[in-house]
């Protein structure tokens, strides 16, 4: 009883001052010492020696991220990337499987244990000639694959900007764009629900600048909130990269991420790239 006392006085404060509710206020404290998912931020020699670690044994242009996971490529060296384009191959389901095994061979970089998650939504054979240097022998041999996994899921919860992408050879694979991440808690249940989130935004200003310094406002209404989602928000808290199950919601062409057991607005962003204020 006195929590639906507290939470109606709850209601009625967010009502009247939509406007002033601070990104980082809190209407919840998080009392689940398993939430957020956490992974602390590497030091620069920490850094450098998990790419050398990663590195060992194979030729790759991707690199490892602040935090240790593999996610993101280098424009790579022209001869060495041609070198890896001399060995055609026709056996193309063969060489996923070994993408595969590779990618979970490499799980403490790229995030990636349970090979049966990998289900490529997009296959890729091209046969590159290097102005002319090599010649397709017949047409169903290549010389490059690329495929694409898709986003990462977490019981049933996307991973946000988590498409996994591999280029490979029958050399092996040399690119990896994409952060998936090996675990992530869900709390059992949603302090926030979707309907207070809905209460807390609406009547929210967004405030943004255009390229010549003009001042461009949105009210949020209600109907601005109706396209939602749930989904997990790799959100960076200083020096932890926090995995954090939010509410997604995109009023006009704002995206805005609100973390389900806490309130907290963790991402408010224009989308059209204006000056946020």
């Amino acid at each position: 009883m006195k929590n639906r006392a507290w939470l109606l006085i709850l209601l009625f404060v967010i009502s009247c001052n939509n406007d002033d509710f601070s990104d980082t206020e809190l209407l919840f404290r998080i009392s689940d010492s398993n939430y957020p998912t956490s992974f602390k931020k590497l030091t620069p020699q920490q850094q450098k020696q998990k790419q050398t670690e990663f590195e060992k044994g194979q030729v790759t242009f991707s690199e490892i991220d602040s935090f240790g996971f593999v996610g993101w490529s280098f424009n790579d060296d022209y001869e060495i990337r041609k070198a890896l384009y001399k060995t055609q191959f026709s056996n193309t389901t063969e060489l996923i499987t070994s993408v595969k095994l590779y990618l979970a061979e490499k799980g403490d970089f790229t995030g990636i244990t349970d090979t049966s998650l990998l289900i490529p939504k997009v296959i890729k054979l091209r046969f590159q000639n290097y102005g002319g240097e090599f010649i397709q022998t017949d047409s169903t041999k290549y010389n490059h694959l690329g495929i694409d996994f898709g986003t990462q899921k977490i019981n049933g919860l996307e991973v946000y900007n988590s498409l996994l992408t591999i280029s490979a050879t029958a050399n092996g694979v040399h690119h990896v764009f994409g952060h998936w991440y090996p675990r992530a808690y869900i709390p059992p249940g949603d302090k926030v629900s979707v309907e207070l989130a809905k209460k807390v935004l609406t009547g929210r200003k967004l405030k943004s600048y255009n390229g010549w310094g003009q001042e461009l406002n949105h009210i949020i209404s209600v109907m601005d909130l109706d396209d939602n989602r749930k989904i997990i928000y790799p959100y960076i808290n200083g020096n932890h990269l926090e995995l954090r199950v939010c509410w997604e919601f995109t009023p006009s062409h704002w995206q805005i991420f609100m973390d389900t057991t806490t309130g907290e607005i963790l991402v408010e962003q224009d989308t059209n790239g204006y000056y946020l204020h």
